[in-house]
């Protein structure tokens, strides 16, 4: 099981079953199901925030970095009830190292001032660019 407590890079990636090698450094993946704090937006706007748990989480084993599949986001995403402001653009913020909460405070609101912040921030979120919500047709040039 990966250790969650270790700030780790974030890289977006679309796959159907398995991710292939680390991009960084070639080690081997491993499938983990974390919870994580997912902040949707429109353009530089924050529209809402979430805590999701799921399984589109690969951890490499050599180095601090996660792949994202981008693909199972977008479906877990895909839907909203009413009053949810959720943009056009889903960026993963981090995982939530719910373990480090205090027994006297689990009660409380994630996010209330009581509250630790237990968010484990991904390093590299000011150069991520957001997944999308919508999958994008690609568009094939024409050539005279």
């Amino acid at each position: 099981m990966p250790n969650i407590k270790i700030q780790r890079e974030a890289v977006y990636k679309d796959f159907a079953t398995t991710p292939g090698p680390c991009p960084k450094c070639g080690g081997v993946l491993e499938q983990t199901n974390f919870p994580y704090m997912v902040a949707t937006r429109t353009g530089t706007r924050i529209e809402d925030s979430f805590l999701i748990s799921g399984d589109f989480g690969w951890f490499c084993q050599s180095c601090p970095v996660v792949v994202l599949n981008q693909s199972e986001l977008r479906k877990m995403m895909g839907f909203s009830k009413p009053g949810w402001k959720i943009g056009s653009e889903i960026l993963v913020l981090g995982i939530m190292d719910l373990d480090a909460i205090p027994e006297n405070k689990r009660h409380l609101p994630i996010g209330s001032p009581e509250m630790p912040n237990v968010l484990v921030k991904f390093r590299n979120l000011d150069d991520k660019k957001p997944a999308s919500r919508k999958r994008h047709k690609k568009t094939r040039s024409k050539t005279s």
